[in-house]
Parts: structure tokens; sequence; C-alpha cells
């Protein structure tokens, strides 16, 4: 029971009492995976996200698609955006690179070469770098962009 308590308590206050956010081009998202691990990628405009796949593929993708990961069964319910203060924080840069991958394919593993790893390659232009894990996807973008935390992306009334 200590597991879910933390969980439920987390997504109240992020959700309703802190401020949420929409992403701007450029911005690193993430979802957290069944309360054990995360997935990243990079928010492209138009409610969409490029991130690394399972199978290798760099794809373009939407929210749904993005926190649907574990083939469909992730409990996911928000999906988190990088920010300075309260505000989204991302480069054009970064979203061109993200885009310019697309259609690409990597040799996939889930430790050596994983979403992590292509994030971290966006945001630096190096796809061969060591950010292997979500903390380290986390100190890159804290060091290069001044990210100084993380809120839940807005969602469209639509959705």
């Amino acid at each position: 029971m200590g597991f879910v308590a933390p969980t439920v308590s987390e997504y109240l206050v992020d959700n309703y009492v802190r401020d949420t956010v929409r992403p701007v081009r450029g911005s690193v998202v993430y979802c957290k995976l069944g309360g054990i691990a995360e997935h990243s990628g990079i928010y492209v405009g138009d409610g969409k996200i490029v991130h690394l796949d399972g199978d290798g593929s760099i794809e373009v993708v939407s929210r749904r698609t993005f926190i649907r990961r574990l083939g469909g069964v992730n409990p996911a319910l928000s999906i988190y955006v990088s920010c300075v203060d309260t505000s989204a924080a991302g480069t054009e840069a970064v979203a061109k690179r993200a885009l310019a991958m697309i259609g690409r394919q990597r040799k996939y593993n889930v430790i050596l070469d994983n979403c992590h790893q292509f994030t971290s390659g966006c945001l630096t232009g190096n796809f061969d770098n060591s950010d292997n894990f979500w903390w380290m996807v986390k100190d890159t973008a804290e060091k290069k962009y001044k990210v100084d935390n993380w809120r839940v992306w807005k969602a469209p009334k639509s959705v």
C-alpha cells in the first residue's frame, strides 16, 4: 500500500494543485512507466512527440500513443514537461534535431540504447551520449537549458 499512496497523492498535487503547462517546440516530455521507470521524448508541436520506440524506431506519435507504453497497459495518467519557473522550456534547435531523426532505426536496448539516450541526443546533438537513465537526461536539461522543474502537460479540452 505504501507504493500506491505516494503515487496517488503525487498525481493529485501535480494535476490539481500545481499549475499545468502546455509544452513548446523542443520541450522534453516524459511519463512514468508503472512506477519503476520513465519514458522520454521531445515535443515538436501540434500535439506530437518524437521518441525512440521499444523496437528501435524513431517516430512521431500523439500524446495518447506516447503515454500508452508497455503494450497499452501503462498506468501513467500524466505527461510531464520541462520547465523554467512556471513556463515550459524548449528550443527550436532541439525540435529540429528530433524531427531530423524520424524514420531512423537504432539498436534498442532497454539499458544501453534507449529513449533517454535519444532524448539527450536531441538536447545536445550527440546521439552517442551515455545518458541511459532518466536522471541523466534531467541533469543534461538542467545544465544546458536551465530546466528547474517538471510540470504536467495541460491537456486540450478535446482530449
